[in-house]
């Protein structure tokens, strides 16, 4: 299975959980876009440092959670705020830009 991947700087998001998360680095809101227009999948995965403000797949765990986006909103400021909800735990495989 190929999703976008959103990573994750100071939370680990488990099936079944419903959580809200705020985005505004502009590759997660692209991915973010890209699973909007495909099934509202997107693969949520924790970062290793929370300081690493453009991660590499180096710098992301090897698994993640697949979530559905249940509702986003575009804030004023330019960020997004979505609400999604854990599906499954995933072993990410391979990454691509």
């Amino acid at each position: 299975m190929v999703a976008p991947v959103l990573p994750l700087r100071d939370v680990v998001v488990f099936p079944h959980m419903v959580i809200p998360l705020f985005v505004g680095r502009e590759k997660s809101i692209r991915a973010l876009e890209l699973a909007m227009t495909r099934d509202k999948q997107i693969l949520l995965v924790a970062q290793r440092s929370p300081d690493t403000d453009d991660p590499a797949a180096d710098d992301l765990y090897g698994f993640g959670c697949l979530a559905t986006i249940l509702q986003l909103l575009k804030l004023p400021d330019g960020t997004i705020k979505v609400l999604v909800e854990g599906v499954h735990r995933v072993q990410v495989l391979e990454m691509f830009d």
